[in-house]
């Protein structure tokens, strides 16, 4: 079930057991970014990392036709230097680090079109489940502006160099068949079920040992870090980390007390 919004809060959190949905919520003006959405993300990012209870993250957004098409425009009209505009984009770039890089799985459901910096906060997602009504699109360059919160480097490892100048240097809208085609998006679903199935996404995932999970969310930074021998290091450290782990002791214990023949791990 879609969450019970707050309409003052431009980013209602609400936790379902190990799962919180946070939704950007400013449908009048299709769910944009200021400097009060960013400070909000913030204080729910510190909640969150401050609870080891919390596995997962759905981002959505409010109503039935825009998850979040970009920055604003009205906001960033206020910032009239290089460097309050340099502020800004460091800020939200840090925010969807936190996001990307961070220990909880974070699933974007997206009920309608994303534009723009929204399509730069899908990138910070390990996993977008699209409405089938969804649409997409770089726009920046068409605005005479460049990706400026970290999307453009992270499309790039998405979707691979081609495609990626193809949708940042054209500007063009993708439906969300041809996003699902290229990579950028991973699932399409009726809009009314995006929020559930990545619930459901999201419970799959958390139903296997929290340290198992967020040990393979970290080997993906490394892999990000472009240096093989370090992923495959990291990745074989990890391996010794959980191999002494409980929830792995338990699986032994329970086949050697089994008999079964064999079973892979």
């Amino acid at each position: 079930m879609a969450p019970d919004l707050d309409r003052a809060d431009p980013v209602p959190f609400e936790m379902e057991g190990p799962v919180g949905i946070l939704t950007l919520h400013r449908p009048a003006v299709h769910n944009v970014v200021d400097d009060t959405v960013m400070a909000r993300l913030e204080s729910i990012l510190d909640q969150v990392e401050a609870e080891p209870a919390i596995r997962a993250l759905i981002l959505t957004g409010a109503g039935d036709r825009t998850f979040c098409a970009g920055g604003d425009l009205k906001y960033f009209a206020t910032l009239q230097t290089r460097a309050e505009g340099l502020a800004m984009s460091q800020r939200m770039q840090a925010i969807l680090r936190r996001l990307y890089e961070g220990e909880r799985l974070v699933i974007a459901a997206v009920n309608g079109q994303a534009l723009g910096g929204g399509c730069e906060i899908l990138t910070a997602c390990h996993f977008r489940v699209a409405a089938e009504t969804a649409h997409f699109g770089f726009r920046q360059a068409a605005n005479g502006i460049t990706t400026g919160w970290g999307g453009g480097a992270r499309l790039f490892a998405l979707v691979g160099r081609t495609r990626a100048l193809d949708l940042l240097l054209t500007s063009r809208i993708l439906d969300a068949q041809e996003a699902l085609t290229m990579g950028f998006i991973d699932r399409i679903v009726p809009r009314s079920q995006v929020v559930v199935e990545a619930r459901n996404l999201a419970d799959q995932i958390c139903a296997n040992p929290a340290d198992a999970v967020r040990a393979f969310l970290e080997l993906a930074c490394v892999v990000d870090q472009g240096d093989w021998q370090a992923v495959v290091r990291r990745e074989t450290e990890l391996f010794g980390e959980r191999w002494e782990s409980e929830a792995f002791g338990r699986v032994l214990k329970s086949f050697t007390r089994s008999g079964d023949d064999g079973e892979g791990a």
